[in-house]
């Protein structure tokens, strides 16, 4: 089982009880969202009568293949795109897709809670899934929407706590003190904001180095293809080392003609991540905030390559924790990584 802090166990259940069938629902930007919610939906499978999960793409599949033996509910896509590198543009070209999705998912939220009889939501950044006469309960770690220009920051910071207050408590995967792992983000708090501290799929375990790099690829197309492409040619070169290349799609993609040393595969679940995280000697992924939290407890050495636009990932890169074996690369300047590689993997 992954990791969760006293608080968080403290604060569901204090919201949940033995009485309740959950809905929780997990957004599919990458697979980050629904990761978080593994721990939470095991410590909910013990605590209350039911739980009920929905979401849609990778973030559904993933998490059926982590719980087999649950009800799995199917919910709109918000079809995310990333074919820009900036931020607002691509806000802008995603809205009429997140507009419809967050329609059609307050209706199929109601439909969902006859159904099962459903009396508490968990809606990790989907705010549509929320329902009358029900716990409503929203989990994000993005508070505060950073933006290089700040009136852009304020209007969409201000959009997203009004979507915050429809529901009655919102859970914050951060620390509200000094330790906090990202501080712009997660404040200031909401009204209803409780901090329940970091939470991870994954427990760090003393094994055996087995990959010499591992790349977990995630997050919105056309920009994990485009990564995953100029990653294979650049570590196909690394002849001699051990390769793990996790994609993190299942949409069957077409793959690039591979290196025999990069071993690949498309989607893991907790008990294999948590191997391959305890078992690599360096990690090359995005800087999503969900991939920090499963790392900060880990003794693993990471290369971050945030997602071009996405103003959160690149403050997270940015502002990584202080004395980690962390380094950035962006991805405009992969020409770099080759380097970082030696530096991370023979670094004393």
């Amino acid at each position: 089982m992954g990791a969760l802090s006293a608080l968080a166990i403290e604060a569901l259940n204090r919201i949940f009880n033995s009485e309740d069938t959950v809905l929780i629902a997990p957004l599919n930007w990458g697979l980050g969202h629904a990761s978080r919610c593994i721990p939470i939906i095991q410590h909910l499978q013990e605590r209350c009568k039911r739980v009920i999960i929905a979401s849609d793409g990778e973030s559904l599949q993933l998490l059926k293949k982590e719980f087999p033996c649950l009800a799995f509910e199917s919910l709109p896509s918000y079809r995310i795109q990333y074919p820009t590198g900036s931020a607002v543009l691509n806000m802008a070209l995603n809205f009429p897709n997140i507009a419809k999705a967050y329609a059609e998912e307050k209706k199929i939220t109601g439909v969902l809670a006859k159904k099962y009889g459903v009396t508490a939501v968990l809606s990790d950044n989907r705010p549509g899934v929320l329902a009358p006469g029900l716990k409503n309960v929203y989990m994000t770690h993005q508070l505060n929407i950073l933006h290089g220009f700040r009136p852009v920051s304020i209007t969409a910071s201000w959009i997203h706590r009004y979507f915050i207050g429809k529901f009655d408590i919102c859970l914050v995967p951060d620390s509200m003190s000094g330790d906090a792992l990202a501080p712009r983000l997660s404040s200031p708090p909401t009204a209803n904001t409780v901090y329940i501290g970091p939470v991870s799929r994954i427990s760090k375990e003393g094994l055996p180095a087995v990959w010499d790099i591992t790349v977990l690829l995630s997050g919105p197309e056309p920009q994990r293809s485009i990564l995953e492409k100029k990653l294979i040619e650049i570590l196909s070169r690394f002849s001699s080392m051990n390769i793990l290349l996790v994609r993190g799609t299942v949409m069957g993609l077409p793959l690039e003609r591979l290196a025999g040393n990069i071993k690949v595969c498309d989607l893991l679940d907790s008990q294999e991540t948590g191997k391959v995280l305890n078992s690599s000697r360096l990690l090359i992924c995005r800087s999503g905030y969900s991939t920090i939290m499963d790392l900060h407890h880990l003794p693993v050495r990471a290369i971050f390559i945030p997602t071009p636009g996405q103003t959160e990932q690149e403050y997270l890169a940015e502002n990584l924790p202080g004395g980690k074996p962390y380094m950035t690369v962006l991805q405009k300047n992969l020409h770099e990584l080759p380097s970082a590689v030696q530096k991370m993997l023979y670094r004393i």
